[in-house]
C-alpha cells in the first residue's frame, strides 16, 4: 500500500515500522490500522526476512516480529532479531494467546506483545508507543551509565585514563604477563617547570597545554599501550609485550623529542620539557603498586639530574629518594628551629671602586648534614610550597640586617632579595614588602627586589600592576637572570624596573665565546638605551671584569669580589673589602646615585 505524494504524513516525521513475517496480508492489515491513528503517523514496510527488511529500510524505528507456533518454545526468531538489530525495539506479533508466550517474549528482550486476534488501532498505537518510549528510556539510562563509567575511569580534562583505570589495567596486564612470561614497562612522566607556566600564564593556558601534551603522548604509543593522567602534570604510560627492556627507552626518547617541540598556543610558542622514570617487569618488581612507585622514584632521579631526560630504576635510587623525603620533612621545621641563615655576597661598583650593595642568599644549617647547598633544598621548597613562607622570612631578615648597617653609617648600602615566582604571585606580596620595611625601619630605596624573567610571563597587565605597586613603595626592581627567559624583552619598555642582572651563564664564557660576548654587550647597550642599570653576575676573573667594563657594565658581583659570607664577615668587608679597584679619573668624576644618601 503506497502513500500519495500529497499525504501530509509524507514529511518523514512519522514512526517507521518494519513488519517481518511471511504474510503480506498481515502487514497490510497492520498498516491499515496504523494509518487510522489520529495521534501519530506510521509508515509500515513489510519483509519476509529481517535481513531483507533492514536492507530495504535501514533506518526503521521499531520492529514488529511475527512469531509462529514453531518458534514459541525457544523464541528463535526473537533471539535472532535481537542479535541482528540490537538497537531496534521489538514488538512481538503472535497468534499464541497465552501468558507464557507473552512473558517469555518480554523476558527475551521484546518491548511489547500484540495478539493477532486483538488487532485494533488503539492497541497497536499504545503498544508501539510504549515500546518506543521504553526503548528510549533504556538507551538514555545506558548512555548515562556509560557516561558515568567513563567519568569514573577517565580524566575529564585530557580524556586519558585516570589513576584508578591505569592501576586496574596495570594489575590485569601484570597477571597476564606473569602467565605468558611477557615483559612490560611503566613510564612515569612529569613535566619540568609546568607549575611556573600555570602560575605565570594562568590555569586556562595550562589546561590547554595539558590537552595538547596528552595528544602528543598518545601519538607516540601503540593501540595496546595505555596512557593516563595521574594528576596535575604527571602522566603514566603502560607499555606491554616488550621484546626487551630497551624498547621502553626507545619510547622514552620519542616522548622527549615529541614534547620538546614548541607548542603553538594563544599566538605564542611554549616549549615543554619533561622527566621520565622507567620501571620494568619482571626485573624490578611483580607488584603493580611497586612498579608505579619505582617508576616515580626513577623520574625524580631524572629530574634531579637536570630534567629533559629518562632514567631506569635502580636500587640505589630508592636510598636517594629516602634521603630526599627526609630532607623535605626536616625542611618543614627548619624555620621554627631557626636552622636558616642569610649569607651576603658583595655587589661592586667599578666607578666608585667600592662595595655598593649585597645580595641576600639563603643557607640551611642542617643539624646533621651541616651547611646544605640551596641547589639541594630550594627545589624541594618550591615543589612543597614552603618557598613562600621561607621567602617572607628572608625578606624580613635582610631588611633588618641592612637597617642595622644603615644605623652604623652605611646608608648608601642597598640589599638585594630574590623573589620566587610563587611569592610574586601572592595577592598580598606588596603588603608583605611594606610591613618588612616598616618593621625594620629600612628606607625603601635601600631595598632591591630581584624577580626572574619567568615570573613576569603571566598576563603582562597584571605583572605591570604588581610591579607599579612595588615601585610606589619606593623600592628598586631588578630582573634576575636576564636573557634566559622567554618574552620579557618584548615587554621590557612597559615594565617599571631599574636593573637588569646579566645571567652568569653568559658571563662565565664572555671572554671565550664571541656569541656570549655579543649577547652581553647587547644587553648592556639595551639597558643603557632604556636608562637601566646592569649588574653582571658570576664575575670570577680580572679578564671578565675588564671586558665587561669595556662594554659599559660597571656593577658586578661574583667570587672575584667575594663569596657569600655571614653578616659579621660582610660587615668587616665594608671597612676593608677583599677586592680593590682604582677607578680612573673620568670614573671618579661621575656623580653617585642621587637617591642614596652618602655614608655619614
Amino acid at each position: 500500500m503506497n502513500r500519495s505524494n500529497d499525504d501530509p504524513r509524507n514529511d518523514g516525521e512519522g514512526v517507521r515500522v518494519l513488519f517481518v513475517g511471511p504474510c503480506a496480508e498481515e502487514a497490510d492489515r497492520v498498516r491499515e490500522l496504523l494509518e487510522a491513528s489520529r495521534t501519530m503517523a506510521f509508515f509500515v514496510t513489510h519483509a519476509e526476512h529481517l535481513s531483507e527488511g533492514l536492507a530495504r529500510e535501514p533506518e526503521s524505528d521499531v520492529l514488529m516480529l511475527r512469531v509462529e507456533d514453531a518458534d514459541a518454545p525457544r523464541l528463535a526468531a526473537l533471539t535472532q532479531a535481537r542479535l541482528t538489530a540490537p538497537l531496534l525495539p521489538i514488538v512481538v506479533f503472535s497468534d499464541l494467546d497465552d501468558e507464557t508466550t507473552a512473558l517469555r517474549s518480554l523476558q527475551s528482550g521484546a518491548r511489547g506483545f500484540v495478539l493477532a486476534s486483538e488487532l485494533t488501532t488503539r492497541n497497536l498505537v499504545t503498544t508501539l508507543g510504549a515500546a518506543l518510549e521504553s526503548h528510549r528510556m533504556i538507551l538514555q539510562l545506558n548512555s548515562a551509565r556509560e557516561k558515568a563509567r567513563h567519568l569514573a575511569t577517565h580524566d575529564q580534562l585530557t580524556g586519558l585514563a585516570n589513576r584508578a583505570l591505569f592501576h586496574d589495567r596495570l594489575s590485569q596486564t601484570l597477571a597476564s604477563a606473569t602467565r605468558s612470561r611477557q615483559r612490560l614497562a611503566v613510564l612515569f612522566v612529569d613535566l619540568d617547570g609546568f607549575k611556573t607556566i600555570n602560575d605565570t600564564l594562568g590555569h586556562a593556558v595550562g589546561d590547554g597545554l595539558l590537552r595538547s601534551i596528552s595528544r602528543r603522548i598518545s601519538a607516540c604509543l601503540r593501540e595496546t599501550d595505555t596512557a593516563a593522567r595521574l594528576g596535575g602534570d604527571e602522566f603514566g604510560i603502560l607499555l606491554t609485550d616488550l621484546t626487551n627492556e630497551l624498547d621502553a627507552a626507545t619510547v622514552a626518547r620519542k616522548l622527549l623529542a615529541e614534547l620538546a617541540e614548541p607548542i603553538h598556543f594563544r599566538s605564542q610558542f611554549t616549549a615543554i620539557r619533561c622527566s621520565i622514570g622507567i620501571a620494568t617487569f619482571p626485573r624490578d618488581t611483580q607488584s603493580a603498586d611497586e612498579l608505579l612507585k619505582k617508576a616515580d622514584t626513577a623520574m625524580y632521579h631524572a629530574k634531579e639530574g637536570g630534567g629533559s631526560r629518562f632514567e631506569f630504576y635502580t636500587e640505589d635510587m630508592n636510598a636517594a629518594l629516602q634521603r630526599r623525603l627526609a630532607l623535605e620533612e626536616r625542611l618543614r621545621t627548619a624555620l621554627d628551629d631557626r636552622d636558616f641563615v642569610i649569607h651576603y655576597q658583595p655587589q661592586f661598583d667599578l666607578t666608585r671602586g667600592r662595595i655598593i650593595g649585597a645580595e641576600a642568599l639563603l643557607r640551611w644549617q642542617h643539624p646533621e648534614l651541616g651547611l646544605v647547598s640551596p641547589a639541594h633544598f630550594l627545589p624541594i621548597a618550591e615543589e612543597s610550597g614552603l618557598i613562600v613562607e621561607i621567602g617572607d622570612w628572608i625578606l624580613r631578615t635582610a631588611c633588618e640586617q641592612n637597617a642595622a648597617w644603615n644605623r652604623e653609617g652605611f646608608r648608601a648600602l642597598r640589599i638585594s632579595v630574590n623573589v620566587s615566582s610563587q611569592q610574586f604571585l601572592e595577592p598580598d606580596f606588596a603588603d608583605i614588602v611594606r610591613r618588612a620595611l616598616d618593621q625594620s625601619g629600612l628606607p625603601p630605596v635601600s631595598l632591591e627586589l630581584e624577580i626572574t624573567e619567568s615570573s613576569l610571563l603571566r598576563d603582562v597587565n597584571v605583572t605591570v600592576d604588581t610591579l607599579r605597586t612595588l615601585k610606589d613603595l619606593g623600592v628598586r626592581l631588578a630582573i634576575d637572570d636576564f636573557g634566559t627567559g622567554y618574552s620579557a624583552l618584548a615587554y621590557l619598555k612597559r615594565l617599571p624596573i631599574d636593573v637588569l642582572k646579566i645571567d652568569q651563564s653568559f658571563v662565565r664564557t664572555v671572554t671565550t665565546d664571541p656569541a656570549d660576548a655579543t649577547i652581553v654587550e647587547s644587553i648592556v647597550q639595551l639597558a643603557s638605551g632604556l636608562n637601566l642599570t646592569t649588574i653582571a653576575e658570576g664575575v670570577e676573573t680580572l679578564e671578565q671584569l675588564l671586558l665587561l667594563g669595556s662594554f659599559g657594565c660597571k656593577r658586578m658581583q661574583g667570587y672575584l669580589f667575594g663569596k657569600p659570607v655571614p653578616a659579621d664577615v660582610f660587615r668587616g668587608w665594608l671597612d676593608d673589602p677583599p677586592f680593590r679597584w682604582m677607578p680612573t679619573q673620568e670614573e671618579e668624576e661621575k656623580p653617585e646615585d642621587s637617591e642614596l644618601p652618602p655614608r655619614a
